[in-house]
């Protein structure tokens, strides 16, 4: 059962990761489950990883080194990712 780190992200961080993914991906967000591989279930070239990796850092605004981008290949991933970096939740 991956996704315990993804515990340490509020829901909304989490759909909104969900959807920047969905969206580079062209799936709904719905269709992407925590397991599913992004080059495998939904044949994202490194193109598309990086364009993840972009709008993480952008919409999110987060600095995350380029070197964690190789291990992006998954929600559960994507998650603890996201959760390493960000700094101060933006609850409002």
């Amino acid at each position: 059962m991956s996704g315990n780190l993804a515990v340490e992200l509020a829901p909304e961080l989490r759909d909104r990761v969900r959807e920047i993914i969905a969206d580079v991906l062209e799936v709904d967000p719905e269709e992407i489950r925590e397991e599913h591989s992004f080059a495998e279930d939904f044949e994202a070239d490194s193109l598309l990883v990086i364009e993840m990796f972009s709008r993480f850092e952008r919409q999110l605004r987060l600095e995350i080194p380029q070197e964690e981008l190789v291990d992006l290949d998954d929600l559960a991933t994507a998650y603890a990712l996201i959760a390493r970096h960000v700094t101060a939740p933006s609850g409002v």
